[in-house]
Order: structure tokens, then C-alpha cells, then sequence
């Protein structure tokens, strides 16, 4: 009785103690964490301080989060909390300029129609913010996508200093086209979101207030336009630059210059301009038996997701584009964009894309499985092409230790005819890139980190089973897309409301079964390439599960029969 009373006093004086560190100490003690990811992604970059520096009035955040949302899923959940506590860390960062509100709006709520009001989207419940500040009205992140992780931290600070500075930033138009008439949509676009200058097509000098500019097709510009250009360039100005190997739009007056090859190996890239990109897997169809060779509908697939310039963009299409080259010997950082498929091929600009020769290059060029840069970011240094100037005007800078510039090897994309087939998506990508281009430094700085983790010897298995798959099944994918052609060749390609007769043509019943047959034969490759993967998995996975179970239980019985082995022996002394 004695020594039951002893351990429960013991007890509760162990708890007391516990309960009055809590109460009295934890709040003294200094707060302290480790960010052991491999990108650091729970710890605020270098460039957010300066940032959160120049907040001149305070922030009030609302994150609106439905946590418990029947249709979210671990991985959005996982992404929802990651939210949340880099927030936290933005409000502890910023000394009291950020006052932060976790809101997790219940179904029919006050909070969720004020979210709904807001302009939040609730497709997968919400998972958004909105940020006001005196003075500065409101900015939102209508949804935060789980696609765009790496770009978070981007995120949040793009909206706290568009919060700050809701001025339109100014962005020079050099243009060699005449671009009123055919691109009107896209230059209203642009110049609701920024004070668009249009500069004369022969300006040798881009104005000192200009610091972001666009510049067409510069190889219908004189050549001193070129030089300014390549000065502006110099000295760190951000350019935004579409060329083209074969544009569909009227050029103007000036007769092309060649010298811009030189300001492109400067930059560390160049352009055949003799070649245009040709794709069969992105291709659009305008009839069943003519497709639009010179068009590329480039989806996500083709787009590099951790690129600000393709933040929330679904689609981009081009027409008649051309190929960046990286040169071997380049000091730039070559960043793709936009990129073709692995079915694509550079046709000759003068040969006509829709002969039936390009389909044999193209399933040539599909064994290669090389895809070709359509649009790239560069980044480095970089140097004169003009060392003693030009007629006119003295030599410039000769050097520059960082260039900021992206290049589109393509001008149709910018017309209203193309625009028109990826409603939003060519604009939107415009809009991304100068708005990048024209933020400040320290907003350029904050680059994406990823959240992947180290390499491991199941992901080692899965790239083995990938490139195994990938040499076995790309001859059957030909196959397939030949025959999804000649299908769609021979079968009607619009349909009437009403009834139709069933076509028994041969032809289309064999093509049918082929169509039926070959993507059974791709999944039982898949299957066979992937099998000692799975069986991994699934060995990982009942380890995952059954571990710690198997060990307590283990556990347990050599505690069992240790008691058992004592009382045995307790037993023994006593008898």
C-alpha cells in the first residue's frame, strides 16, 4: 500500500513539474529550427528579407484553407500545411508588418462565401489567399496549385510587393513587323498591365527609364536598332525577344540584317534560320487527312512547370517555329521554356511541311527521341559585338557580367489568328514573362526549389524501366499513330445530331482492331518493363506497413518472457 502511494505521488509531482516548465519556461526558451530538406524549401531565401524590408504600411493576410474537404487529397493536405507554416514564417520574418489569419472555411459558412466572394477557388475546396493593406487595396492568389509548389515562395512574394507597388511598369515595343493589325488583341493585353512605349523601328539609343523591353522579329531592324539593343542588353536592361525563320506577318520597310546571328552567339545561342520545327504528336488537325504542320500546340508536358513564364498556363501554340541551339562553347545559363516532343523534327523552311516526306523524317527523327527549344531563358555573361561601334555612334559597353533575355524562336504566336487556337495561353505567357523581366531584382532572385528528394535505388530502377519500355514500345507508338491517322482519314470527321448507318467498310474494321490492339500490346510491355518495380513497391510497402507492428509485438513477447523467466525463478528461491 505504501509503495503504491509512493509512485502515485511520484507521479503527480513528475507531472506538476512538467505542466510548470510549460507554463513558465517554454515561452523563454529560445526559438530555435532545423531545415533539413535538401532544398531548404521551410526556410525563406536570401532575396525575401530586402524584400520584406520595404513594406512601408502592414499586410494582413487571410490563407483560407478547407482542410477537411472530402475531395483533397494527402498530397494537397501535405501542400496545404506547407502553406501555412512558410507563411508563418513570413509573418515572423517581417517584425509586425504581416499579420497573418488561418481561416478553414466550413461548407456554407460566413468564411466561405466571403472566400467565393473574393474570387477563391473551391474546386477541390479552397486554398487560397488574399492580402490587403491600407492604401494599397486587395491582391488574391485565387488557388494555390500543387503543380506550382517549387514556384511558392514566388508566389507569396509577388503578391506582397504587386500589394506594395500596384503601378504599371513600363515596357518598350520594338518592333520589325507591323504588328497593329495582326497582333491588336495581344497589344491591348499587354497594355492593361503595363505602360507599353512603343519605340521607332530605328532607334539606335532605348531610353534610360525603359528598363524591360520587347523587341519582334529584330532581323527586320537597321542595324543600329540592333545596337542599342545589344547596349540595353548590356547594361541590364531584361529583353524579351521573338525571331522567327519564316514569320507569316508583313515586315517592315527595312531590309534584314544578318549581324543579329552575331548578338545571338554572344548570348551563348543560336538559330538555323533556314529550319522550322515540325511535330507530329502536337500537331493539330484541321481536317482528317491534312494536318496543320506548320502549328504546334504545345501542352504541360512541353513546358518547363518551374519557369515563372509558365505559371498557370494550360496551353501555347506557335506557328512555323524555329529551334534555339545552345553553342558548345557558351558561358550563359541555357534555360528551356518551350520545347517540341520527342516526335519532332527541323524541316527546311523552303520545303513544304505538309509533303509526305516530312512524315518519314519525323518517324526517323522519332528514334532519336530529341526534342528541340522552341523558347529559353539566358542568363550570364556576355559580350560586344559591335567593340568599335557604329557609324555614327562611339564604341559602348563591351562587356557585361549578367544578361537577363528570353528568346522565342517564334513571331506568329503573337497574332490573333494563333492566339485565338490557346485561348488566354499565348497572352498569358507574354504577360508572365515581362512581368517577370520587369520586377525588381531581389523578385527576380527568389528562384523555384523543388521538393524532390535525394535519388534512390527504386527511382534508379524506375529510369531503368522507363528507358527499357521507351526502346521496346517506341515502334509500336509509331504504328499506333499511323494508324489513329489512316483511321481518322477514312472514317466521317464530323458528325450530324441524329442517327448515322455503321460503317463496315474492311479497311476501317482492320484499322479498328489495330486500334484495339496495339494499346493492349503497349500496356503489357508497360507491365513487363515495370514488374520488378512493382515488386518492390509492393515489398516496401508491406514492410512500411507491418514494421513496427511486428516489432512492438516482438517487443512485448521478450518482455513476456522475461517477466515469466523472473517469476519462474522467484518462484524456484521461494519453494
Amino acid at each position: 500500500m505504501r509503495s503504491t502511494l509512493r509512485t502515485g505521488m511520484t507521479l503527480c509531482v513528475t507531472f506538476l513539474l512538467f505542466l510548470a516548465f510549460n507554463l513558465v519556461w517554454i515561452g523563454k526558451l529560445p526559438d530555435i529550427r532545423w531545415d533539413l530538406s535538401q532544398q531548404k524549401i521551410h526556410t525563406l531565401s536570401p532575396p525575401v528579407y530586402p524584400l520584406l524590408a520595404t513594406l512601408e504600411s502592414p499586410v494582413d493576410m487571410y490563407y483560407f484553407n478547407s482542410n477537411n474537404d472530402p475531395k483533397r487529397s494527402y498530397a494537397v493536405k501535405r501542400y496545404g500545411k506547407r502553406i501555412e507554416d512558410l507563411l508563418k514564417e513570413y509573418e515572423k520574418k517581417a517584425r509586425g508588418m504581416i499579420n497573418l489569419h488561418v481561416i478553414e472555411p466550413a461548407p456554407y459558412s460566413e468564411d466561405a462565401y466571403k472566400a467565393r466572394l473574393s474570387g477563391l477557388d473551391e474546386n477541390t475546396g479552397f486554398l487560397g489567399l488574399i492580402s490587403t493593406s491600407p492604401g494599397h487595396g486587395v491582391r488574391r492568389i485565387g488557388s494555390f496549385s500543387l503543380e506550382r509548389e517549387p514556384l511558392l515562395e514566388y508566389e507569396i512574394s509577388h503578391l506582397l510587393y504587386k500589394l506594395q507597388h500596384p503601378e504599371r511598369p513600363v515596357v518598350g515595343l520594338l518592333s520589325g513587323l507591323s504588328m497593329d493589325e495582326s497582333a491588336g488583341r495581344l497589344l491591348q493585353a499587354v497594355r492593361r498591365e503595363f505602360e507599353l512605349v512603343a519605340l521607332e523601328p530605328n532607334a539606335a539609343l532605348i531610353p534610360e527609364h525603359i528598363k524591360t523591353l520587347m523587341v519582334v522579329q529584330p532581323r527586320m531592324l537597321p542595324e543600329r536598332t540592333l545596337y542599342g539593343i545589344e547596349q540595353f542588353v548590356l547594361r541590364g536592361g531584361r529583353l524579351m525577344m521573338f525571331i522567327d525563320p519564316l514569320s507569316e506577318q508583313r515586315s517592315t520597310a527595312f531590309p534584314a540584317n544578318s549581324r543579329l546571328d552575331e548578338v545571338l552567339a554572344a548570348w551563348g545561342i543560336q538559330m538555323p534560320t533556314d529550319k522550322l520545327v515540325v511535330d507530329s504528336l502536337y500537331t493539330p488537325w484541321e481536317t482528317p487527312d491534312m494536318p496543320n504542320r506548320v502549328r504546334l500546340n504545345l501542352p504541360r508536358q512541353a513546358m518547363n512547370l518551374n519557369d515563372i513564364s509558365t505559371w498557370n498556363l494550360n496551353r501555347v501554340t506557335v506557328s512555323s517555329s524555329g529551334a534555339l541551339v545552345q553553342l558548345n562553347k557558351s558561358r550563359t545559363t541555357f534555360t528551356p521554356i518551350l520545347q517540341s516532343s520527342e516526335q519532332s523534327v527541323l524541316l527546311e523552311a523552303n520545303q513544304s511541311p505538309r509533303a509526305t516526306k516530312s512524315d518519314s523524317l519525323i518517324e526517323e527523327a522519332s528514334s532519336r527521341e530529341r526534342r528541340h527549344v522552341i523558347a529559353a531563358r539566358i542568363e550570364g555573361p556576355s559580350y560586344s559585338v559591335f567593340s568599335d561601334g557604329i557609324k555614327g555612334l562611339p564604341p559602348g559597353l563591351q562587356t557585361a557580367a549578367q544578361i537577363h533575355v528570353v528568346v522565342i524562336a517564334d513571331t506568329d504566336m503573337l497574332t490573333d489568328k494563333v492566339s485565338d487556337a490557346a485561348p488566354d495561353g499565348n497572352a498569358l505567357f507574354v504577360l508572365n514573362t515581362l512581368d517577370n523581366l520587369s520586377a525588381p531584382d531581389m523578385l527576380v532572385a527568389i528562384r523555384p526549389r523543388a521538393t524532390q528528394d535525394m535519388p534512390t535505388v527504386l527511382e534508379g530502377m524506375r529510369e531503368v524501366a522507363r528507358q527499357a519500355y521507351r526502346s521496346k514500345a517506341s515502334e509500336l507508338e509509331r504504328r499506333l499513330q499511323r494508324t489513329e491517322q489512316e483511321w481518322q482519314r477514312l472514317s466521317p470527321w464530323t458528325t450530324t445530331l441524329g442517327t448515322q448507318a455503321v460503317e463496315t467498310n474492311t479497311q476501317l474494321q482492320a484499322l479498328n482492331k489495330e486500334r484495339l490492339r496495339l494499346p493492349m500490346e503497349l500496356n503489357t510491355l508497360q507491365r513487363e518493363a515495370y514488374a520488378q518495380v512493382r515488386r518492390l513497391e509492393l515489398a516496401i510497402t508491406l514492410v512500411a506497413v507491418f514494421a513496427m507492428p511486428l516489432t512492438l509485438c516482438l517487443i512485448a513477447w521478450v518482455v513476456f518472457l522475461g517477466e515469466r523467466r523472473r517469476r519462474l525463478q522467484a518462484g524456484g528461491i521461494i519453494h
